[in-house]
């Protein structure tokens, strides 16, 4: 399939979902991704990202609440988009403001938060709309994340949060589309390199 037949299929997919429906997925999801990262060392600076609700995505509130506690104690980190085409991350603590984006999206404010490099980042949790058996995702179709991804470590650990199902194949790929490493979604755990 192609991307924007993936894009257009699990977007009317989600419209459909019921509240309870969508509490599930996001349930058994988040139950596979803190199985998965409680392998990680305590203090692993953490990229995540804020969910937009009313596109029903993974919800991505209770996963912050719970990785700043123990047992995983992580350091979060949030991505701002600063000009075309261009992401970066800030590391935010109790005093951090929020500022809505142009698409409605909740960013660190960058006088309340501290910008940090790419090379820094243990984990990168990434969102999705749909994903292939081999790793590759389709998001909204802007670039920002395979950009972000080509600057971080080779060691960074790339993970898609999903609540749908993988497609077999995602048939119009780019050189730059960067590949995840895991995709964590409510059906369990998809390994790829």
């Amino acid at each position: 399939m192609k991307k924007s037949e993936i894009r257009n299929k699990h977007l009317a997919l989600r419209k459909t979902w019921t509240k309870e429906e969508w509490n599930l997925r996001n349930s058994l999801m988040q139950d596979n991704l803190y199985t998965y990262l409680s392998n990680l060392p305590k203090g692993a600076l953490v990229l995540s990202f804020q969910s937009i609700l009313g596109k029903k995505e993974v919800d991505t509130k209770t996963i912050h609440d719970t990785l700043l506690l123990p047992p995983f104690e992580f350091k979060l980190a949030f991505p701002r988009v600063e000009g075309e085409g261009k992401m970066s991350a800030y590391l935010v603590h109790e005093k951090t403001s929020w500022i809505t984006s142009n698409w409605g999206i909740q960013e660190p404010d960058p006088d309340t938060s501290e910008k940090i490099e790419p090379a820094e980042i243990h984990v990168v949790l990434v969102p999705l709309i749909g994903f292939d058996l081999q790793g590759h995702r389709v998001g909204f179709g802007k670039g920002f994340y395979d950009r972000f991804l080509s600057k971080c470590q080779p060691a960074c650990l790339k993970i898609g949060l999903s609540l749908e199902s993988p497609v077999k194949h995602i048939d119009d790929l780019h050189a730059f589309d960067i590949p995840l490493d895991v995709i964590i979604s409510s059906e369990g755990l998809y390994t790829f390199h």
